[in-house]
């Protein structure tokens, strides 16, 4: 009896809608809600390739895949610094606000998707820009993503 009133003790301090606590890693960096804002960003090439970059508070989690195999590079905390301005240039796309567009499988597209938290469900949105687009904002973000990249991952990513 002593053991199930243990058990018990134990299960009702657990917080299983997975409560945010802030991290305390090294650098203090915060990775953020665990129930927070989501960026992902996937470029689809004509000829199969596709990169799939998420962004979760400072994390960021990078696959490649082609039409024969698929590699996850696997996950990276952000600095603080390279998070805020991540954040910033995919807060400056105004993803909520633009044109759904359309995917060009000529030219390739990257999927923009962003989630919001909400009052009682996730707010998803998600666009389709061509790989031949002249939006300085979708190039510079993909720029800055590419160095990234190559920064955490030692990967030169080609979307």
């Amino acid at each position: 009896m002593r053991f199930l009133a243990i058990i018990l003790a134990l299960f009702v301090g657990c917080h299983p809608g997975g409560e945010y606590v802030k991290a305390t890693r090294q650098g203090g960096a915060d990775r953020g809600e665990t129930n927070g804002r989501m960026f992902d960003f996937v470029s689809n090439k004509p000829e199969g390739d596709d990169w799939q970059i998420r962004i979760r508070g400072s994390s960021m989690w990078v696959s490649y895949g082609n039409e024969t195999k698929t590699d996850q590079l696997g996950t990276q905390n952000l600095e603080t610094k390279e998070t805020e301005k991540i954040w910033d240039m995919v807060d400056k796309l105004d993803i909520p606000s633009r044109k759904k567009g359309k995917k060009d499988d000529d030219n390739g597209y990257v999927e923009l998707r962003l989630r919001e938290p909400g009052e009682e469900q996730h707010d998803i949105y998600t666009v389709y820009v061509s790989r031949e687009t002249e939006d300085d904002e979708v190039l510079d973000l993909a720029e800055y993503l590419r160095k990234l990249v190559i920064k955490h991952f030692k990967e030169k990513p080609n979307f």
